[in-house]
């Protein structure tokens, strides 16, 4: 009887090596190929993953040499759990689910190019003869990044992807992925993308938009009209002129004109200085700086010198204090008979 059971269980051993093979399970080739990162072995990535940053040699030795180091610390912080495995032989196809978990590279390369940029900084203003070589820079570059990672090594980030593979000549390989290298490397090939499309967006020249010249104008949180503006004399009796023109504030807040719009007035092309006016009946300057509910609108006064009382006059009122090209501009000429 013994000796019939172990004959029966020499057969079903045989049948079942026969029909896989010998094959290495999807599961345990997934392993060998996170152990091949694990080991920062650059050939056998590029066998199970393909072509990767760390698959091909381009730089100078030493740019190798520390782009080496950045692998075995990459692979040294990364740890993984595969949490699903399937099979499908007759479609020929696998499904390996793994958690990976390394240090979040999104955080050290925010860091490192803050860095980079500050150190580029200070070389800018040193002589051309003291300004580091390219190789120099890109040295240095692979130093910083490298310290600032083992700065972060508790900083870490768990990506969970699902690795494909394909049934090849009775074995199974791996379709390889940028989404999975990507996990494995703590999300440093999005990092990298991210960091392109901002330089890119950085480069990229926009034509400036012309601010629209309208009357009544929208200025930020403040309304503007220009009404009028009447030549008069100023305190030395030189020829002058008076704009007046509607403010109302949108804003929140209470605030005054002085503080949120300025006006510039120009004749024949060149602009003109503020006029010192001593009459009150022909200009009140105080509502300038006179503070206004939000809601409200009022009447505001500003005097100018002129060039003489012939030329027309162009006005232009703005927001204050605007660093970037205002969407519209308070615009009006004037002639004088």
């Amino acid at each position: 009887m013994k000796k019939l059971v172990s004959i029966v269980m020499a057969i079903a051993l045989g049948v079942s090596l026969a029909g896989c093979g010998g094959r290495a399970s999807a599961e345990s080739v997934v392993e060998d190929a996170i152990q091949a990162f694990q080991n920062a072995d650059a050939e056998a990535i590029e066998q199970y993953w393909g072509d990767t940053d760390f698959s091909s040699s381009n730089g100078t030795a030493e740019e190798d040499a520390y782009t080496q180091q950045l692998l075995e610390q990459l692979a040294e912080n990364l740890s993984y759990q595969i949490t699903e495995s399937t099979e499908n032989e007759n479609a020929g196809t696998a499904t390996v689910t793994v958690e990976f978990t390394n240090i979040d590279m999104s955080a050290v390369l925010a860091e490192w190019m803050g860095e980079i940029f500050s150190q580029a900084l200070g070389y800018a203003f040193l002589p051309a003869e003291q300004q580091p070589s390219e190789e120099e820079l890109s040295t240095m570059s692979m130093e910083i990044l490298n310290s600032i990672m083992e700065e972060h090594t508790d900083d870490k980030v768990t990506n969970t992807v699902d690795v494909s593979l394909n049934l090849v000549d009775n074995a199974w390989k791996i379709d390889p992925s940028d989404t999975v290298v990507n996990a494995m490397m703590g999300g440093l090939m999005d990092s990298f993308s991210l960091l392109d499309e901002s330089f890119d967006t950085a480069n990229t020249v926009e034509a400036p938009v012309e601010p629209a010249r309208v009357n009544p104008a929208t200025l930020g949180d403040y309304t503007v009209e220009i009404k009028s503006a009447t030549i008069t004399q100023d305190y030395a009796g030189n020829p002058a002129v008076v704009i007046a023109y509607l403010w109302t504030n949108q804003s929140n807040e209470t605030t005054s004109p002085f503080f949120s719009v300025a006006a510039s007035v120009f004749q024949d092309g060149v602009g003109l200085d503020s006029a010192i006016i001593m009459d009150d009946s022909v200009y009140d300057s105080s509502m300038q700086t006179t503070d206004v509910r939000p809601g409200t609108t009022i009447e505001v006064q500003e005097a100018f010198e002129l060039n003489n009382a012939t030329s027309p006059i162009e006005v232009e009122i703005t927001e204050a204090f605007l660093w970037n090209d205002p969407a519209e501009i308070a615009y009006m000429q004037f002639t004088f008979d």
